[in-house]
Parts: structure tokens; C-alpha cells; sequence
């Protein structure tokens, strides 16, 4: 489970700030709540603000700082993410830290890297009990450009004589004087890449290295890669069917029928010749009605080949009472769309999903009722749900405890500030849309006079 996360130097972000998903004091909702690591932690935070405060970035700096994680600096684009409006900004480093609970363990990692040199500048992982912290490992660059490494795991003789040499020997590989390889990357994706057979704290850098691989974040134009194999899983269909059905979209079931698949469409872009050979390479792997696994446009198709030698795929179509004329699933709505792309969250148990704009072409009324599902599906493990909004409604405490409530407001120096609506200390019956939409917590447009708008346009 996530507990918290802070960001400094990125986009909008230019001081340290953080957001906490501890639970307070408040007694109601206490479902909402999950106590794991001796820990009391929340299972959702709704983000609010104005457009253009931050709040999207919020959900950007998680996935950007994962991408640096697992693939480092080389495969991350970092071109002009730090915070443009202030002079001389990329000469600040980018900060990044995650406290993390996972498989009963607290454990605290981040990271610092250079938008000059695209460098990991620090690094760090630390495990954290009732009986103190643990430095399982540590670097930083001195002021000579030489990266230094410690570990309490190596010096305070913490594992078994096995672990510690080889603990000793990854990290004296990002020691001194170490190649441009490395300054790019992290040590926590270096030791997963290089360990087999993991324990002690082998184990602890593969288990935060997959809470990262497991992290789920959904985007507005993100689209469910697996979205034509539905249809090849009869639970995950009447699932989806069942869900579809309960958000009235007027869906009463999901089918299918094979389909010829468009190779030619498919390689039209590469030389004939290339095209060719990958058809014969299909073909071949498709014979004996084998099935084999193609991606395409960010979709997942399972071709075969029929009796009559062409490839197919099943093609996922949609009833909405009449079997004999039905949809495909592009005549859907924006907001059934969107709801194929949500409802996989709800397979995805003990997993942390973070979605930018989860009312985006979704009814207000659906909004709630599908956050409302989210808090029934997980009630018997540990995910946790943390999304952007606009959707004033959904600021109710009847829906969401204060401590789940945070805010986005850009300052007068375009700057980023997160706060949380507990800073408030509201009653649980407050009506706090009605306090935010006429500025109490601040984090909405604020617009200028109509008069000097038309004063604008007259001059033109």
C-alpha cells in the first residue's frame, strides 16, 4: 500500500510537496481503512482543483519517477519536466520519495537525478520498524562527481555472510568512479535484474522492485490493452457484462463471431517485402488452427487460422437486446468506453491504481456509484484507489472521510500546493461541496471580471 509520496522540481512542482494516505483520527468509514505494518492506512484519495493547478501532474510525477525506477534515466524522456517558470530551475534536481507498505514491511525509497546531466544523484532504500530504520542501501555523488555507497545491511552484519558479500559487490559497482551505464540507473532495478533465488534482503529489494512492476496508472487516453480477449474468458466476460449491466449502459451481454484479420492494414507502413515474410511467419504459426498472440494499436488480438486458410480473430460485440443486429464496441458511448477501460481495476486486488480524471465522460451519478463498487470490491484486501476529479459531488462526507480529500491550488508563482481538506477540521455533516465551490479550501478558478474580458475583446 502506498502511505505517502512527495515530489519536488517537476512540472508544476517546485518545492517539496506531499501527499499521505495515514489514516487520522475520524471514526466514521472505518472501512475505508486498512491496518497493515501496524499501520492505519487509507484505501482511496480523491484529488480536487481547478484545471491547470497541478492535479494531473500529481498523477504524471508517479508514473514518470516509476519509469526511472524500472528502466532508468535512458528510456525516460526528461526533456523540460522540471518547473519551467523559474529561472535557472533545471539546474535544481528532480526528488522523488515513496513510503511503501508491502508484505507487512514499511519501507521508504526515492530517489534524486540531475535534468543537466540526466544522473541519479542519490538513492535510497530504507526499511522501517518499531525498532528503528535500516539502510538495506544508499548512494549519493560527493562533491568530486565520485558516487558513495552505504548499506547497514554490510556494516552492521544484518543477513547471512552469503547475502552480505553479495550485497558488498553490486553496490561496489555503483562506487567511485562507476560508467555512464549505471549513473543512469538505479540500484533497486540494477539488484533485481542480477538476483535469483532472493532472500534476506534480496527479498526486500525484489518485493518494493514488484510493488513498482504492479503499480497501476490510468491516464484519460489510456485504453485496456486486453480488451479482445474478454471474450475468451468466460468469468472475466460475464463479469465485464455484469458491471456493464449494473451502470445501466444498456449492454445485456457481450459476444462474439470470427473475423478476418487485416494483415495487409496491419504492415502497410513497412517494405513489401518485410510485410510479406511476417504474413508467411503468421501463417505458419497459425497452421493446425494453433493460436498465436499479436499486438496492435496498444490491443491484443489471438488469430488462428480458419478452415479455409485466412486469419481470424474473435471480435468482441455487444447486445443490447437485439442478438441478430450487434454493436461493435466503437458505437459505444465515450462513457461505456471509458468504463472498459476502469473495470479491469476490479481484478487488479492488493494493487495501488492511480487514474487522472476518473470522471472523465462519466455521469456524476456513476462516478460515485463506481467509487462506491470500488470500496465494496476491496473490502477484503489491500488496494487502494487514488484518482483526480472535477466532480464537485463527490465531495460528500457521506461518500468519503475528510482524510480522504486533498487539494490541488496553483499560487501566484504558477506553483503546485497539495493540502488535505482535514486541515480544516470540517464536521462530518458539513455540506463541503457547497464550502468549496464558493472558495472555502480554495483550489478553483478564479476568473477575471466579465467587464474587463469585453474590454479585451473591444480593443481588438
Amino acid at each position: 500500500m502506498l502511505i505517502g509520496f512527495s515530489v519536488s522540481n517537476f512540472k508544476s512542482f517546485l518545492d517539496q510537496q506531499s501527499i499521505s494516505f495515514l489514516a487520522s483520527r475520524i471514526s466514521r468509514h472505518k472501512d475505508h481503512v486498512r491496518e497493515t505494518a501496524n499501520r492505519k492506512v487509507l484505501k482511496s484519495g480523491l484529488i480536487f482543483g481547478a484545471n491547470a493547478g497541478g492535479k494531473s501532474n500529481l498523477i504524471e510525477a508517479v508514473s514518470f519517477s516509476r519509469s526511472i525506477i524500472l528502466h532508468g534515466l535512458n528510456r525516460t524522456d526528461t526533456n523540460k519536466k522540471y518547473f519551467r517558470v523559474k529561472q535557472d530551475a533545471n539546474k535544481t534536481p528532480g526528488v522523488f520519495e515513496y513510503r511503501i507498505i508491502v508484505n507487512n514491511t514499511e519501507y521508504s525509497y526515492g530517489f534524486a537525478f540531475s535534468y543537466i546531466t540526466k544522473q541519479i544523484l542519490s538513492e535510497w532504500l530504507i526499511s522501517i520498524t518499531n525498532a528503528g530504520e535500516t539502510v538495506l542501501f544508499e548512494r549519493e555523488v560527493d562533491d568530486e562527481g565520485n558516487s558513495v555507497t552505504v548499506s547497514d545491511i554490510i556494516r552492521k552484519n544484518l543477513d547471512s555472510e552469503e547475502n552480505i558479500t553479495r550485497l558488498q559487490v553490486y553496490l561496489e559497482d555503483f562506487n567511485g568512479d562507476i560508467s555512464d551505464a549505471l549513473k543512469k540507473k538505479t540500484i533497486l532495478s540494477d539488484i533485481k535484474l542480477r538476483t535469483k533465488n532472493p532472500s534476506g534482503v534480496f527479498k526486500s529489494v525484489l518485493d518494493v522492485c514488484k510493488w513498482f512492476e504492479d503499480l497501476i496508472v490510468i491516464f484519460p487516453e489510456s485504453k485496456y490493452a486486453d480488451l479482445n480477449n474478454i471474450i475468451n474468458d468466460n468469468q472475466i466476460k460475464n463479469f465485464f457484462s455484469g458491471i456493464l449491466s449494473y451502470f445501466d449502459t444498456g449492454i445485456e451481454s457481450i459476444d462474439s463471431q470470427f473475423m478476418e484479420f487485416d494483415l495487409d492494414k496491419l504492415f502497410s507502413d513497412i517494405p513489401k517485402e518485410d510485410a510479406e515474410q511476417i504474413k508467411i511467419d503468421i501463417a505458419n504459426k497459425t497452421n493446425n488452427n494453433q493460436a498465436i498472440i499479436l499486438g496492435f494499436n496498444n490491443q491484443k488480438y489471438v488469430l488462428r487460422q480458419n478452415e479455409d486458410g485466412d486469419i481470424v480473430y474473435r471480435k468482441m460485440l455487444l447486445n443490447h437486446g437485439n442478438p441478430d443486429d450487434l454493436f461493435e464496441y466503437s458505437d459505444e458511448s465515450d462513457g461505456t468506453q471509458r468504463l472498459f477501460d476502469l473495470i479491469p481495476i476490479f481484478f487488479a486486488q492488493n494493487r495501488v491504481i492511480l487514474i487522472d480524471e476518473i470522471d472523465r465522460s462519466l455521469h456524476t451519478n456513476l462516478t460515485r456509484k463506481f467509487i462506491e463498487f470500488f470500496f465494496s470490491a476491496a473490502n477484503d484486501n489491500s488496494s487502494q484507489l487514488i484518482a483526480t476529479t472535477h466532480d464537485s459531488n463527490l465531495l460528500d462526507l457521506d461518500l468519503l472521510r475528510q482524510d480522504e480529500i486533498w487539494f490541488v491550488e496553483r499560487k501566484k508563482d504558477h506553483s503546485s500546493c497539495i493540502y488535505s481538506l482535514n486541515k480544516f477540521k470540517e464536521r462530518f455533516d458539513k455540506k463541503i461541496e457547497k464550502e468549496y465551490l464558493i472558495g472555502r479550501y480554495g483550489a478553483i478558478p478564479i476568473l477575471d471580471n466579465l467587464n474587463n474580458l469585453e474590454d479585451v475583446m473591444n480593443d481588438e
